[in-house]
Order: C-alpha cells, then structure tokens, then sequence
C-alpha cells in the first residue's frame, strides 16, 4: 500500500486519496452525500487513506478507553457489524455509571440474553438523550428483561413498578404513615428514583387508569414533580441527570387489538405523546431463539428446532386469524424444560402452553405437536 494509489473522482476525474476533502476543496457546490446518491459504486477512500483513518481512529479509540469511556459493542458483548456507528463503522460510546448508592438495586447481568442490536440501539440512543422509553408488545417479547439488562450492563440502579387497575397516584408518588407513633410523609418509588438518579420502570403501563398515570406527564416532560400532599420542604422534586424512565405495556394506548390483553385500557395520547422513544418490541428471529433455548435449558440443538417449527405453525396461524393465542418464547422455555424432564417435548407443550387454550385452539396445536413429536390423541 503506498501513497500513489489513490481514487478517482467521478466529476472531474481526478485521482485523489479522499472524496470528502476533493468535494469540499474543488466542488463546494456538491455535498458528500449527493456524490454518493450519483455514484454509489464509486469508492469515497483511497486504500492509503482508510489506513491512515484506522490508524487515527485507533489512537483515538484507545485513548478514550484510558479516560474510561465505554463502548457499545463491548458493554453488551457484541460482534455484528451493526453493533457500531453507520458512519466509518466506529465504536459508540455510551454511559455506565459508577456503582454508589443503591447497587444492590442494579440487576443481575444475565449472560444468556440475546439482544437484537437495532432495537438495542435505538433505546440507547433515547436514554444517552434523557429520553423516555416505552417499549410494548405481545406476551414473553423479552420488553421488561430488556430494560433490566439494559441497566444491568451500564449500572443502572432500577426499580421497577407494577401497574393494575388499582393502583393509585399515593403508591407511586408517596403518602402520609404512622411510624413509631410518629405522623410523616415518605416517598413513593417515582420521587426516590429521580432524586438518587435511578432508573424507573412503569411496569404493564397500559394495565392502569388514564387519570393515574397523568402523575407521570411532567415528569416524561423532565420537569420536577410535584407532590401536593407533601410538607412543603417535601413537595418539589427535581430529577437527577441520571434518572431515566422507562415503561412497557402490551399495547401502544390505542387499546388491545387482538382480545389477549384483558384488563388494558385505551389510554390518554398526551400521555404517551410524551415518550421520546417508543419501540414495538417483536418476538426474536429464529436463530437468536435458537440461542435463548439451548443457553438457558439443557435441551439439544436439534430438539429446539422442532420446538422453534412448533412455534413458527403457532405464530403462523394466529397472525392467520385461525387460532386466538400465541407462544412467547418465555413459554418455549417452560416447554423445553418440561419435556426435558418428562422425556417428552409434546408433554412440555401440552403443560406449558396447550392446557391454557380454548379446546378448538388446542386440537389445533397439538395437531402441530402431533407432526413433530408422533403420538396418538391425548389421553392424559
């Protein structure tokens, strides 16, 4: 590789070892981006060039890894290209807070977990701007354990908040208790975790009462909330620069679409028009499921693909209208270990998912299972 081997400019035709200098020196009426709209075979680097960019770029990289940034790729332990920048494919650096008060808060790192890294990114990119996440989707998607390693990987103290109908605006902001005969006002979870910089999870946020989650509003704004029925030294609380808010539901707010999620409600949209991210969390391709069942059960390669074409039929025929539920992968787990233990897969699925289905969607399935696994009618 020497410096005389440079590239050619698609314009002008002269040989140059970077497109972006050339444009801006020569061709100041034409940006890099619509060079590459033109020409998008053509090379935008001299291979001369790309080394000297590596080598700077390299320098640059480790002596930020001295300062103790951190990087995406190598917080979540990733490989696939995508896992860096889409420009020049450079290492994202991303925040991991220091352990402090309240670690023990901070959730267990769980190896086995796989992560589609564009949906990873695209929350990471809402929490490194302060942004609040919302992330929904069917049954067993993975949304709260994706929030929890999430923060179990950048250090994040989190508390988790599970929302039903019942729950009142008392129970997450605070109220007034007796202790040791003494009257006082102790917060709820929300106010401790803007003010120790926790992560906060709204938990099955679509599960609650429109008028309830209306506490949340200022806060999702980033504004300090406040707490009416506080003492006034109490009353206002500013968020920490560390404190992120993160909810997960089965439905976006505009209600359950499928006849799964008794119990949602339709929800305000100014309230969830004031998430900054919001992500329809799918259930994962059939390769990263491969490696949830073989990581966290003691089943064989070639067993868990048959479970997974089971899955696949079931998935098949509900998005088909043919039957009215759907297996998460949190359920192909039970399955898996199941009939590990029983010696039989379809013994795992009757138990683990089949014996909760209507009888017309359980002839159904086990008609799937019946395929895979051989076996006449059930007669358990």
């Amino acid at each position: 590789m020497t410096e005389n081997q440079k590239i050619c400019c698609e314009i002008c035709k002269q040989k140059v070892h970077s497109i972006q200098l050339h444009l801006q020196k020569e061709h100041p009426e034409m940006s890099l981006e619509e060079y590459k709209r033109r020409f998008p075979e053509a090379p935008l680097y001299s291979d001369y060039a790309k080394s000297l960019l590596e080598k700077h770029f390299k320098e640059k990289t480790e002596a930020a890894r001295q300062e103790g940034v951190h990087f995406f790729h190598e917080v979540f332990n990733l490989t696939s290209s995508n896992a860096f920048s889409t420009e020049g494919s450079r290492p994202i650096p991303i925040t991991v807070l220091d352990k402090g008060d309240g670690s023990d808060l901070i959730p267990e790192v769980n190896a086995n977990y796989v992560f589609n890294v564009k949906e990873l990114k695209y929350l990471l990119s809402g929490i490194e701007m302060g942004m609040p996440v919302y992330v929904w989707g069917h049954k067993g998607a993975g949304k709260t354990e994706l929030v929890e390693q999430i923060c179990a990987r950048t250090q994040r103290p989190l508390l988790r908040v599970q929302h039903t109908v019942n729950t009142e605006e008392a129970q997450i902001v605070g109220q007034w208790v007796v202790r040791d005969g003494e009257t006082k006002f102790e917060y709820g979870p929300l106010p401790m975790a803007m003010l120790n910089g926790w992560a906060y999870l709204a938990d099955e946020y679509d599960f609650a009462l429109p008028n309830v989650l209306a506490v949340y509003q200022a806060v999702l704004e980033g504004k300090p909330l406040m707490i009416k029925e506080a003492p006034a030294s109490m009353r206002i609380v500013k968020p920490h620069p560390n404190f992120r808010f993160f909810a997960t539901g089965n439905t976006n707010g505009t209600g359950d679409e499928t006849g799964l999620y008794q119990g949602t409600t339709i929800q305000n949209s100014a309230n969830y028009d004031r998430f900054g991210v919001v992500l329809k969390k799918a259930y994962m391709g059939f390769e990263d499921e491969l490696k949830i069942l073989t990581g966290n059960s003691e089943i064989q390669e070639t067993e868990a693909r048959e479970l997974l074409q089971f899955a696949k039929s079931v998935r098949e025929a509900f998005d088909a209208g043919k039957i009215s539920d759907t297996i998460s992968p949190r359920t192909l787990l039970f399955a898996a270990k199941l009939g590990i233990v029983h010696a039989s897969f379809r013994t795992g699925l009757r138990l683990a998912f089949m014996n909760k289905l209507s009888a017309a969607d359980y002839e159904i399935c086990d008609a799937f299972a019946q395929r895979l696994y051989g076996g006449g009618v059930d007669d358990e």
